[in-house]
């Protein structure tokens, strides 16, 4: 039998002790599954859409120890879901050791699912998750004084910091941020960063580049202003950490992806 898909929230994984044992088990007898890489992308944006961060297990079902059933949806398969494509489903827990592989969902700005990726050792070493600009990171502050400054959607803290990873051939999408944000050099190689301008779509502007090489013309950190578009990516071959702090304190609320490439 091919692997199966069960996705579950990741704190439930975290909190596994030797197996997970879904609500569904309570509630309908059995762990829901998919097939496919497909299938599990149309449930995950058809029942998945909540904000907690989620994982996809891979799973051998020869390690199962419950018996697996192929049973069509009820009442229908989720949209994007031919009629007729049947659902694995686990009637009892899911081992840990039957757990092959984990995948962290990617998503969009909207919170839309748009793939499943596998960890590097040093995203999984950090515990970065995906991040809709691309890249991988992880909030590491928030300061515990709150303001709620003018313009601004609600209350936040008046700063946060994440780490934030890029790895060869990924980018930095361009974006904007309502917040100033200071990116600051941490680790690995350089980073190309640049800015497009205040307007309503980016325009490259100036890059700098923040790495180890101070003599060489690398920069340890650099401050975008507010409202200033930005991009990202590493410069060579090896994958680059940076700190990222913003003020006042980031929230999506205030994050705009571009929707055309700059001029």
């Amino acid at each position: 039998m091919a692997e199966l898909l069960h996705m579950t929230s990741l704190a439930e994984w975290r909190g596994r002790d030797g197996a997970l044992a879904p609500a569904s088990l309570l509630t309908e007898g059995f762990a829901h599954a998919s097939p496919d890489w497909a299938t599990m992308l149309a449930v995950a944006n058809a029942f998945y859409t909540e904000a907690e961060p989620q994982v996809v297990l891979v799973l051998d079902p020869d390690l199962l120890d419950a018996e697996v059933r192929w049973e069509a949806a009820e009442p229908a398969p989720p949209p994007g879901v031919p009629e007729g494509v049947r659902f694995p489903h686990v009637y009892g827990p899911i081992p840990e050791r039957a757990v092959t592989a984990v995948r962290y969902p990617r998503r969009d700005a909207a919170g839309r699912y748009l793939a499943f990726e596998e960890r590097c050792a040093t995203a999984e070493a950090l515990d970065l998750l995906p991040h809709p600009e691309g890249g991988w990171f992880r909030q590491t502050w928030a300061s515990p004084v709150g303001v709620r400054p003018e313009g601004y959607t609600g209350e936040r803290p008046c700063a946060t910091g994440i780490l934030f990873l890029l790895r060869p051939g990924e980018t930095s999408d361009w974006h904007r941020v309502r917040s100033e944000e200071m990116w600051v050099f941490t680790g690995g190689g350089p980073l190309e960063l640049a800015t497009g301008g205040t307007g309503p779509r980016p325009v490259r502007e100036r890059s700098v580049v923040l790495g180890p090489d101070l003599v060489g013309g690398d920069s340890p950190q650099f401050l975008v202003p507010a409202g200033t578009w930005q991009s990202a990516a590493p410069r060579g071959s090896a994958a680059s950490l940076v700190s990222c702090f913003v003020a006042p304190g980031f929230d999506f609320a205030d994050f705009e992806m571009a929707d055309v490439a700059p001029d």
